[in-house]
């Protein structure tokens, strides 16, 4: 995520996680990071402080049930404005239904079909030697 709009996201991340009596520890089994992340979210230092990926920030607000709007510094004129995500580019309003579900299509493209899964699960359960001709026989 672009970071100029997380210029303050340390102080919010801060303040929210006192106000809903949540450990570094809660943080950081809903975003999926390490402990240290997310104390380098806060960090007062900025030469210490990181920012958390656009997934992190999300999974944050998704687990919490927090807006968005709590972590991001939005521009002071939001009308006609949007923030600059890479990749996502709205003009009008029913262009997002369109974008998301164009989305959508590109992520189903990408998950693994069923039979995939089950190629990866008996592969995993299988002994090294196994596992070396499987990927002979697949040509690797």
């Amino acid at each position: 995520m672009n970071t100029k709009y997380l210029n303050h996201f340390y102080h919010q991340l801060r303040n929210f996680r006192e106000q809903h009596r949540l450990s570094h520890e809660d943080v950081a089994k809903c975003c999926l990071v390490d402990v240290s992340v997310v104390a380098a979210w806060e960090s007062e230092n900025p030469k210490k402080r990181c920012y958390p990926s656009l997934d992190n920030l999300l999974d944050l607000c998704f687990k919490t049930g927090a807006a968005l709007e709590q972590f991001i510094d939005l521009p002071k004129e939001q009308e006609g404005q949007q923030l600059d995500l890479p990749g996502l580019t709205v003009l009008e309003e029913s262009d997002l239904s369109e974008t998301l579900n164009q989305l959508d299509e590109q992520l189903n493209k990408l998950m693994p079909q069923q039979d995939e899964v089950e190629l990866l699960r008996r592969f995993r359960k299988s002994n090294k030697e196994n596992r070396e001709l499987i990927l002979q026989l697949i040509g690797s």
